[in-house]
């Protein structure tokens, strides 16, 4: 496998040595073949796989030429520059089967070998927008073909173009179309003879086929496998563009296979018919082009021959139609006129001159509503039988004032293909009268008003007296059912449709004044539907209940509260108490306006129940929640409510806190001298102004100290009184520490 190509100077093959071929026979009996390109996905370990499709000759070809392995080459299309190559190995080998297992011909037989590698193709080198080719040459052709000259040194060359990998700076996924496996049939003389040449396309490409003239390529009888290579020679590739082999006289393009109907290929479907008037090996060519964005993107040729042979005479059936009431067949091209009905019958004629065939009846018209078709083969014993089958079809074929084509097949299991009659009746199908199905509701007057937390159901329905199928729908005027509430399935039946409608409203439903709801029943005969509808009126009513209330315990609705550091101070309780005169069940709630009371700090619990319902709510701001403000205010709304769909189902009271950050003094003086002297004056050393309870700044602590670094004293209360007691008289140092600041001095104690 490899990963990567090089240029021409450097065939960078992962296992080059193995392309030594030993067995190089100059007629190899190749039938033909075509190759692939095929995109492999993002999840693949690599990116593209290559495809080599050989038809052989298995009756005629010489074995030895059956490569294990195969190399091709890929050029630049613009400049016909090599890239480099790649080996393919031989991954399977199949028989192409008949059309008719039974029809095979002992000199005929077609295998199938396939050649497959895995590579990656990298977009950078892969990026020329002139596109791409890959190919591979052959020799020898079999020299028994009769519309070339040469046939036994032309050579076969398979052929593939894609694009590149690069379109500016986006990656370009493609791949080739892929040919269907045909049939390995011979044709007779005089006989209709088509072959399947359509391709399918990975990626949704559009696909166009023509007939082309087969490339001859460079290999020949002397150098039949310029890409095999030895031990002493490197294999060789040739560049495009390629040589086509060479018509005889009176053959071309347009009839590379010889006949009454030439061989033709269809533009759009790929597939190959003609008739042949002269008997031989024939060789051809079909090419599919891949269109994306009315571009052609990519091209694949595909080679093959087709034996023709005398073939004894096989006369293809004859199928007819007689009219009801009618003495002579239907003459193709004529119109007729039947009245619809719900089966509509045809009668049909076969006859063959040849005896002992097997007939088949097939419908060619497309998808026909209740087709039946009995027998759908029939069996000649002699040449004078005539057969007949019935086809019925039921409503809704044609009926839009033009006539409807049917077309009807008789093919017998003549060989190689059978041959068949196609029958083209033309009808003018009258529609039988459809009646307007009927829409109602067991809903008296179809009307109703309801209590909330109530329910109501009524069954919807809609009947049609021509027993079409109907089926029926709700739809809501301005509003979805399920927006309102309400529960209705579509449904379908056949004659008649039935389908239960549910609501049970909501407060929400009881604020509205009415739904409108329309039943729509459907006849939906032939896509010529009629409806019928029926409009409900619905509407919700709220229960008759007294508002509730809510109160609290404070005296006032404001409290004033100071932030404080003590845990008996700054702090507030009180209780919240709900009730309803009716008893009815109510829901008691605290919310903060523009903040979450939880966050902040504040206890209190919902409650739902029956009254009275009481819950305790408690506070004690923190310096954190005020942000450093000097006062804040909080608002607390408690509401109950007794969700009776009533106006006034509602009651709010609201407390309104007030919280301030203790002031405090900007200068702090300490003294420097005290007198303990019990005459009351300068008994002791404190300081005024130190913060106590401030968010911005707290008092820590105060540490007195002798001269020799002894603590005499020591606290952590902002309103200490340090009385000297026992100390004696001299200077002492104090350190006054709080959150921001630091103080230190000395302070002197006389007697």
């Amino acid at each position: 496998m490899l990963n990567l190509y090089r240029s021409l100077s450097k065939h960078l093959v992962l296992i080059g040595l193995l392309l030594i071929m030993s067995h190089l026979a100059n007629a190899t009996h190749i039938v033909g073949g075509e190759l692939e390109l095929r995109y492999l996905g993002t999840q693949s370990a690599y990116t593209h796989r290559i495809n080599l499709n050989l038809y052989f000759d298995d009756i005629n070809g010489n074995q030895g030429a059956d490569d294990g392995l195969v190399s091709v080459g890929i050029f630049a299309k613009r400049t016909n520059q090599i890239i480099g190559y790649v080996v393919l190995n031989r991954i399977s080998s199949e028989y192409v089967s008949y059309t008719r297992p039974a029809c095979a011909n002992a000199s005929l037989r077609t295998r199938l070998i396939r050649h497959s590698v895995d590579l990656t193709l990298d977009p950078n080198v892969f990026n020329d927008t002139g596109g791409y080719y890959i190919s591979w040459e052959r020799c020898c052709r079999n020299n028994t073909i009769a519309n070339i000259e040469g046939p036994g040194a032309a050579g076969s060359t398979f052929y593939l173009e894609f694009p590149a990998l690069l379109n500016g700076q986006s990656r370009v996924t493609n791949s080739s179309p892929v040919f269907t496996v045909p049939k390995g049939d011979y044709a007779c003389v005089g006989q209709p003879f088509t072959l399947d040449f359509s391709a399918k396309d990975p990626d949704g490409d559009s696909l166009s086929y023509a007939m082309v003239t087969p490339y001859n390529g460079y290999s020949s009888s002397g150098f039949p496998n310029p890409g095999a290579g030895n031990q002493t020679t490197q294999p060789v590739f040739y560049p495009g563009p390629y040589p086509s082999v060479r018509w005889i006289n009176g053959i071309s393009v347009a009839n590379e296979i010889p006949g009454t109907e030439p061989l033709r290929v269809n533009a759009r479907s790929g597939l190959l018919s003609v008739t042949p008037n002269r008997a031989g090996l024939f060789v051809f060519s079909v090419e599919v082009s891949e269109y994306r964005a009315g571009k052609v993107i990519g091209r694949v040729r595909r080679d093959f021959q087709v034996l023709v042979i005398d073939c004894p005479k096989n006369n293809p059936p004859q199928l007819l139609f007689k009219p009801n009431d009618q003495k002579t067949f239907y003459k193709e091209g004529t119109v007729l006129t039947i009245a619809e009905k719900d089966t509509n019958c045809l009668n049909l004629y076969v006859t063959d001159l040849d005896p002992n065939q097997r007939i088949t009846i097939t419908n060619m018209s497309g998808s026909l509503p209740g087709l039946t078709l009995a027998p759908g083969e029939l069996f000649t014993r002699t040449g004078r039988d005539t057969l007949q089958a019935r086809f019925c079809f039921g409503r809704c074929v044609g009926g839009d004032g033009r006539p409807f084509t049917l077309l009807i097949r008789a093919t017998d299991d003549g060989c190689p293909q059978g041959l068949s009659d196609t029958l083209n009746i033309r009808l003018n199908i009258i529609p039988s009268l459809n009646n307007k199905p009927k829409a109602g509701t067991d809903l008296v007057n179809n009307k109703a008003s309801i209590t909330v937390g109530t329910s109501l159901t009524f069954n919807a329905f809609g009947t049609d007296i021509d027993n079409d199928n109907v089926t029926i729908q709700a739809v809501g005027r301005g509003f979805t059912l399920a927006q309102a509430g309400m529960t209705f399935g579509s449904a379908s039946g056949v004659g008649k449709v039935s389908q239960p409608f549910s609501w049970k409203p909501t407060c929400t439903q009881a604020m509205q004044s009415g739904y409108l709801v329309d039943f729509i029943v459907t006849d939906t005969r032939c896509n010529r539907n009629l409806r019928d509808t029926v409009t409900v009126n619905l509407s919700a009513i709220g229960i008759p209940s007294q508002p509730p209330s809510v109160r609290t315990t404070l005296a006032q609705p404001v409290v004033e509260l100071t932030v404080s550091a003590s845990d008996s101070s700054g702090r507030t309780t009180f209780d919240v108490l709900g009730n309803d005169p009716d008893r009815d069940t109510i829901r008691l709630t605290g919310t903060g306006r523009g903040f979450d009371i939880k966050a902040a700090g504040m206890e209190f619990t919902d409650k739902f129940g029956r009254p009275t319902l009481q819950s305790l709510f408690a506070w004690k701001p923190t310096c954190e929640f005020m942000a450093g403000k000097a006062e804040a205010t909080f608002v607390v709304d408690f509401v109950v409510d007794d969700r009776s769909c009533q106006p006034n189902h509602t009651d709010v009271t609201t407390v309104t806190f007030i919280v301030k950050n203790p002031s405090q003094k900007a200068e702090v003086k300490v003294p420097n001298v005290f007198t303990p002297n019990g005459d009351g004056v300068n008994d002791y050393f404190a300081v005024s102004g130190l913060p106590e309870n401030s968010c911005n700044e707290q008092f820590l602590s105060v540490e007195i100290t002798n001269r020799w670094g002894a603590t005499v004293f020591k606290s952590t209360d902002p309103k200490f009184r340090w009385y000297g007691t026992d100390a004696a008289v001299g200077t002492y140092y104090y350190l006054l520490t709080t959150s921001k600041r630091t103080f230190k001095g000395t302070v002197t104690l006389i007697r």
